[in-house]
This record gives structure tokens, sequence and C-alpha cells, in this order.
């Protein structure tokens, strides 16, 4: 299972678009997050086009990471005619979509993946972002490789890290903030470089950038999520 990413952005920063991710298996499509700028990247790809089933996996419901999901469902219901099946640990999702119009028959939603699709397993796992919303990660299990994807969060889950230095996850893709603040609301790299060893850090994805901070990541041993679109 491999990543690729439609946009690699923080909030504040459009010019790499809103981040989100998405993979395919068998001739299913997985997108996890539809911020504000994930429509106009997805809705005429192939892999979304000719996919038989359409999962939109979502962290939490800031607008760069929901914000054209709306948008999305609207057209693969009437233009692709598919229900896409939306997937978050909390209901609130469903108000926010019937906020914005659309009606509950027009997707799927669910609190967790409903089966092990095409081999993928996915688990939701509670993180740090902000106080007045409740935002979660995921691990993402397909054949033989094992992710977390943290979504918007400040600290690494102890026991996500654990099972990363223990070799059970494979890679972690990280919000990385390069400015310290005291209201920090994603993973400082400064402190990202001291939960992780050197020899380690190639398999840790930095994302949700703020800038054109690549050759600073790249210069601490960490790589970078690369934007496909």
């Amino acid at each position: 299972m491999e990543l690729k990413f439609t946009g690699v952005g923080s909030a504040f920063n459009p010019k790499l678009k809103n981040t989100s991710a998405y993979f395919t298996m068998e001739d299913n499509f997985f997108l996890v997050d539809c911020g504000e700028s994930v429509f106009a990247s997805v809705w005429d790809m192939p892999e979304l086009r000719n996919s038989k089933d359409i999962y939109v996996i979502i962290t939490h419901l800031h607008a760069d990471h929901v914000g054209s999901l709306a948008s999305l469902i609207s057209y693969t219901y009437y233009i692709l005619e598919k229900k896409i099946h939306v997937i978050h640990p909390i209901e609130n999702i469903v108000d926010l979509l019937t906020l914005s119009g659309i009606d509950k028959n027009n997707y799927f939603y669910y609190n967790s993946l409903p089966k092990a699709v095409s081999g993928v397993k996915v688990e939701a796992v509670p993180v740090e972002h902000v106080r007045d919303m409740k935002s979660f990660g995921y691990v993402v299990r397909a054949k033989d490789k094992k992710i977390f994807y943290s979504g918007d969060s400040k600290k690494i889950p102890d026991e996500i890290l654990k099972r990363f230095l223990e070799g059970d996850i494979d890679r972690l893709y990280q919000d990385t903030a390069i400015s310290y603040s005291e209201n920090l609301s994603h993973m400082f790299i400064g402190d990202l470089m001291e939960l992780i060893p050197s020899e380690k850090r190639d398999r840790v994805y930095c994302m949700h950038l703020e800038g054109d901070n690549e050759e600073l990541i790249r210069s601490k041993g960490f790589n970078v999520a690369c934007c496909e679109n």
C-alpha cells in the first residue's frame, strides 16, 4: 500500500492544497480527508470514476479536512451514480452534511469501516489537536503493510509511537509544524526529532506543511509526503 497525496499543505497554505491522501485496493478507492481543495483534485481521477466503491475516511471536521465532502457526495451520487461510504467515529459529521444540504440517503455513514474491504482494515485512534473538536488518526493495514496517518495531531499517541519504534507500524504520516508556539495544534519538528531516532526517520513522512519547508525537513532525516496533482 502506497499513499498518494492530492495536497500536502496546511490550512493557511493553499499553494500546496489541503492535505489529503488516497490509495486504491483492487477496484475500491480510499480517500483520507476531503478538504476544500480536494474535490477539484479527485473528481476526474480514473481511480475514482472507475472504482466499484468509494470510501472516505475523515479525521476531523475542520474545513481543510472536510470542506468539499458535500460536493464529492453530490457529484458521485448524481453524476457517477454511486453512494460513497463516509467513515468517521462521531455521528456529528452527518449533522454537518445535513446542514450542507446533503440528504442522508445519498451516502452511507459508518463510525468505522464496516468490514475488511479488499483486505483493508482501518483502526481509529483519538489524537490531541484542539480543545473544541475531537480528532482522530488512523492505523491503516493493507496486505503486509501498516501505516499510521495522524490527521492533525500535536502529539504522537504513546501506543502508536511504541508500535512504530518496535516495527509493528511501517510508516508514520505526521502533520509537522516548523514554527513553534505555546498553542501548537500540530507536531513541532523539534519534538518529532526528540521522539524518533535518526535511523528510523526515513519511515516518517511529514505533511500539512506551512510553507516551502521540504529542504529543512529532509535535512533532519525525515521524508516529506509528495503531492501527486
